[in-house]
């Protein structure tokens, strides 16, 4: 079955309107060469002016539903089948089965492609037992079957390669490889996704930040080795303790943040203070938390400075705490200097 976007519904509409133009044209190049027994010609002019009409149709069709999608494979199956009924001698028409079998193999899944592969061997067998000379029957089933089994097999595996290859650059490119966070701009996004669900139904939203205390003097002792692994010690901590609705990301350097869907200031900041106690006792690090709540039209950044700040009142109160942004002084404008923790 197409995997739903609308890009991928459109190529197959487009690749098997292709390959019906191509069925209609190679017929008529067939039909342009010399035959000394031209008696199908009348057959095979029609299956060819079938071909490009279907194709048409599908141009023109931009949003077909899925049953005609889903149904692209085996018409092709049965275009093929007609013009071996009808074709003589038979030639390299059983070729035509390879063609819906290949969009079949990139297109669809795995019990599909298998579907229309069983649906192919049994048309292409039972027009060549009902209408083909016995002499090349067995002949001509079996290199159909055995160029379909093939070529099918090295497009769904190649095509499955690339899949997961594209999977693994796309968490690549928002994930970050040492502690399994977000990346700060992924964080961003999805931070601004929860801003805007919260405008639309009021819900209370919570953002917590946080980061590791003499994170520097961690790498200065004892090398930038024991630095990764306090890192990826947060990054699995935090991800056992937190929700499934929860937006956890790495900031930079060892600053993290974790977004809180349906959660009000009160209750992030418990949850932050779990979260420090949890990280004092699997780790021999202090962590520090500032605590901030959504309110208006706020933007992802502006919500993100004032945990800052509020974080940055943790560092300046002694750390290992957490703050909330409603409880530092109004006079606090802007973070101390970063160095200075």
């Amino acid at each position: 079955m197409p995997d739903g976007g609308e890009r991928a519904r459109a190529r197959l509409r487009l690749v098997s309107a292709v390959l019906l133009f191509a069925g209609a044209l190679t017929l008529i190049a067939v039909l342009a060469a010399p035959d000394p027994d031209p008696s199908d010609h009348g057959a095979l002019i029609a299956c060819a002016v079938a071909y490009a009409v279907l194709g048409l149709a599908l141009v023109f069709w931009r949003t077909p539903p899925d049953a005609v999608l889903r149904g692209l494979c085996p018409l092709g199956t049965l275009c093929a089948t007609a013009a071996l009924v009808v074709a003589e001698p038979i030639g390299l028409i059983p070729v035509y089965y390879l063609w819906p079998m290949l969009v079949a193999a990139y297109f669809l899944d795995r019990r599909e492609v298998v579907a229309n592969l069983v649906f192919a061997l049994v048309a292409c067998g039972a027009t060549l037992l009902l209408w083909v000379d016995p002499v090349l029957r067995l002949a001509s089933f079996l290199a159909v079957a055995s160029i379909l089994v093939l070529s099918l097999g090295v497009v769904v595996v190649l095509r499955e390669q690339v899949l997961a290859l594209v999977t693994r650059l796309r968490t690549l490119a928002s994930q970050d490889s040492l502690t399994g966070a977000l990346n700060r701009g992924a964080f961003e996004q999805r931070l601004d996704a929860e801003l805007s669900r919260t405008r639309r139904t009021e819900a209370p939203l919570a953002l917590v930040v946080f980061d590791v205390d003499h994170f520097k003097a961690i790498n200065d002792s004892f090398g930038h080795a024991a630095g990764d692994a306090a890192l990826r010690a947060i990054g699995h901590e935090v991800a056992g303790a937190m929700r499934c609705s929860d937006v956890f990301g790495r900031l930079g350097g060892e600053e993290f943040g974790l977004v809180l869907p349906d959660t009000d200031i009160a209750g992030a900041a418990v949850v932050a203070d779990k979260l420090r106690r949890r990280l004092s006792r699997a780790a021999e690090f202090t962590v520090s938390f500032g605590v901030a709540q959504s309110a208006g039209d706020r933007s992802p950044l502006a919500m993100l400075d004032e945990a800052d700040r509020a974080l940055y009142a943790a560092k300046h109160a002694g750390r290992d705490r957490v703050v909330r942004s409603d409880q530092i002084p109004a006079r606090v404008a802007a973070p101390w200097p970063r160095a200075a923790f």
